[in-house]
């Protein structure tokens, strides 16, 4: 009885430049894609609060009054509450002028029901698509470059963004830089004002252009949002005032 010998064969190097081309493509398509979801997330928040805008002009125009603060709301706006007529829009106000907004066809908020004023909660006001509260009134707590706490009516775009959208969605919008222009860093939270320190302000924006080291809330220099070159390189817990 005969036994044949097998030859092992071994792997060659064209193969083996086969299967990195493949794995190289595969993760080329895994980035790609996370670059694509990214970029929709931006362009998804930019135009929120495009439509934010658009949405408190067009009031405006229509009813000669603020959202929020329109006192005869409830002759006009089917379910409104009447606001104040002050000329000023405070925090416990943001509801209101969210339940204006969607009683008046110009925001989609089936919870934006609020008919007084009350703390802004994600049950009666637009939240992110990170389970960030938003709100709309006139506020400090942002950053502008030279002064801490200049009151602006701006569209808070709510905390829980990740660093590496916010500066996307800054750059889409504005500048971006953290404290000059239209749209600023933002570390506003319902009830409780501004972050101050360095736990969130530390994290997302930064001093120096090299964005290694972390930045106070108020600096009279330009303030950079922390990107890539950061450790770690995304900050989960951003957000940004967009002036009206």
């Amino acid at each position: 009885m005969t036994h044949k010998n097998k030859k092992q064969r071994g792997v060659t190097l064209v193969e083996i430049a086969i299967v990195l081309v493949i794995i190289g493509l595969l993760l080329g398509g895994v980035l790609k894609g996370q670059e694509l979801i990214n970029n929709a997330k931006v362009r998804a928040m930019a135009d929120r609060q495009s439509s934010m805008k658009v949405a408190w002009f067009s009031f405006i125009d229509r009813f000669q009054a603020l959202p929020g603060d329109y006192v005869f709301a409830d002759r006009s706006i089917p379910g409104a509450g009447n606001g104040n007529g002050d000329g000023e829009l405070l925090e416990n106000e943001s509801p209101l002028v969210m339940q204006h907004l969607t009683g008046a066809g110009y925001l989609r908020c089936p919870q934006c029901t609020a008919t007084a004023t009350t703390a802004p909660t994600a049950q009666n006001s637009l939240v992110n698509n990170y389970g960030g509260i938003m709100g709309l009134f006139s506020g400090t707590s942002h950053a502008f470059r030279g002064t801490a706490a200049t009151r602006q009516l701006q569209s808070h775009t709510g905390r829980k963004i990740p660093s590496n959208i916010v500066v996307e969605v800054d750059r889409k919008l504005d500048d971006g830089i953290a404290n000059t222009g239209d749209v600023v860093f933002n570390t506003w939270v319902p009830a409780a004002g501004a972050g101050t320190g360095t736990d969130t302000a530390g994290n997302c924006i930064s001093t120096d252009a090299t964005k290694a080291t972390g930045g106070a809330l108020a600096n009279a220099a330009v303030m950079y949002y922390r990107g890539a070159q950061a450790e770690p390189p995304v900050f989960p817990d951003c957000g940004m005032g967009v002036k009206i």
